[in-house]
């Protein structure tokens, strides 16, 4: 069905007919020869062509149609993007028009959680220097607030269908800084590619995505991971996938192969050194939790120097699906803490404290915190040596935990998990009691500290008596102390 946004016109690439069907639509990906059409108050021009859609799965398909609330809407097009800095990883973000009222929005799916962006009137005094702003700052948007900086980078365009607003050229490089309101407010400053794409504003928050109701009547949250597999390609080793559509990177549990994930089939990196220690919670144990059906997909080991002594700490990252996204579980000489990442926005840094959710946090530490060891699947580019600030502040409930990276900035709350509680939840015996030594550092330490003391104190007891001397005293033996804790967020 034609509406009053209707404009027909021949490719100026190929020739074939194109109609605008809305009117907040700029651009639109020939169907015929894939080069993105601009629309101008003139004409239409061929601004580049994109490369083939990446499978990312998504229920939002081109053409699929609902109700967003009360309001009709469809599905108008979709673009993907990949990071300059990491290709290979792509992310998609689709377009929703409504076209009784003639709005537009962005919606994205991101680790979990869902958002919905439009374009905002940029400040009167524009948008900040992009080489200003760096993660974990704060920025003002003079007319829109206060917001925190979740990461700076640069992308482009690599692949899209269907209309969309005006975007840069495919294989554009353009920055772009990411931001957070403390109300689950998210925002994306575009600063083009400073010749023919202008700077643009884009402001909205997360959603729940049970806003938008399909025609179909299919769900657009699954509520469980569906898990698929692929071979390894160095040892053809069977490797659980549990989310085909955010994965970036998987290392064999078999062989140590890291791979990237490229168009469902992954591409070998190297071998990486196999972890000391096998997983508590084995990778693809599935489990209830706290009532969430998760799946451990990747399995961590941590650690940090702190006065020439090295700690060690153990993380694991659970995959609960669309409708819970991941969440990591982080073991430290037998205590145990559930991590669930948090908005960067609700978290206020002040010195040393933190505010989050009106509560204060009191900085406990801050160290370099380095990836040793790592096998299984990861939403990221995970490396051995890969490397952040972590920061923690202790208060009512649990931990904050703020992770800083050089491009992105990550927050969680790290809150205690009873070991029972944790065994019960995926059928496992109980996890080992804390112990001296592990052989994964600061406990071990402690052990040769201990020994050491009590080879001092028989030492002097042979020596008061062999001198035959009386008298007493008394002799203090050091405890060796507790190492740091850190949480998981990425």
């Amino acid at each position: 069905m034609s509406t009053p946004f209707d404009r027909a016109a021949a490719c100026p690439s190929c020739g074939a007919p194109i109609t605008f069907r809305f009117a907040g639509a700029m651009a639109q990906v020939c169907k015929h020869c894939k080069f993105v059409i601009a629309r101008t108050d003139r004409d239409l021009r061929a601004v580049g062509r994109v490369a083939d859609l990446v499978e990312i799965p998504t229920p939002l398909q081109l053409g699929v149609t609902g109700r967003w609330g009360n309001e009709p809407f469809v599905v108008d097009g979709r673009v993907q993007l990949d990071r300059a800095s990491a290709p290979g990883a792509p992310w998609q973000e689709i377009f929703i028009a409504f076209p009784a009222s003639g709005r537009w929005t962005w919606v994205a799916f991101a680790q979990g959680r869902w958002y919905a962006t439009t374009e905002a009137p940029l400040p009167l005094n524009g948008l900040p220097q992009w080489s200003s702003l760096q993660p974990g700052g704060r920025v003002h948007l003079e007319g829109h607030g206060m917001f925190t900086v979740v990461e700076v980078g640069r992308r482009r365009v690599i692949s899209a269908e269907g209309e969309m607003p005006y975007v840069a050229a495919p294989g554009v490089v353009t920055g772009f800084v990411d931001i957070a309101g403390p109300r689950g407010e998210f925002g994306t400053l575009d600063y083009g590619d400073g010749r023919t794409t202008p700077p643009k504003l884009y402001l909205g928050r997360q959603i729940d995505p049970a806003i938008m109701k399909l025609d179909t009547g299919a769900p657009v949250d699954q509520p469980t991971a569906q898990v698929s597999a692929v071979a390894c390609p160095n040892c053809g080793g069977n490797l659980p996938l549990a989310a085909p559509g955010t994965t970036e990177r998987i290392v064999c549990r078999y062989c140590g192969t890291a791979s990237d994930l490229t168009k469902g089939a992954l591409v070998a990196l190297g071998q990486v050194p196999r972890p000391p220690m096998e997983p508590y919670v084995p990778l693809g144990a599935e489990g209830q939790l706290r009532g969430m059906r998760v799946l451990c997909i990747g399995f961590v080991i941590r650690g940090c120097t702190v006065e020439g002594e090295r700690y060690r700490w153990r993380e694991y990252l659970l995959y609960g699906g669309p409708s819970v996204g991941y969440l990591w579980l982080m073991e430290e000489d037998g205590a145990w803490q559930l991590v669930t990442p948090l908005s960067p926005g609700e978290v206020q840094p002040m010195g040393s404290t933190a505010s989050y959710q009106g509560r204060t946090y009191a900085l406990k530490q801050s160290v370099h915190a380095e990836v040793e060891y790592v096998i299984g699947e990861f939403y990221w580019k995970v490396e051995i040596g890969e490397a952040v600030q972590a920061t923690e502040y202790q208060g009512e409930g649990g931990k904050v935990s703020i992770e800083q990276a050089p491009t992105e900035v990550s927050v969680s709350f790290c809150s205690p998990l009873p070991g029972k509680e944790l065994a019960a939840a995926f059928n496992l015996p109980p996890p080992p009691s804390p112990s001296f030594g592990d052989g994964t550092g600061a406990s071990a330490g402690r052990v040769v500290v201990i020994v050491v003391v009590l080879i001092v104190v028989l030492l002097i007891l042979i020596a008061l008596s062999d001198c035959g001397g009386g008298g007493g005293g008394v002799i203090f033996i050091p405890s060796g102390g507790g190492s740091p804790s850190f949480g998981g967020g990425k």
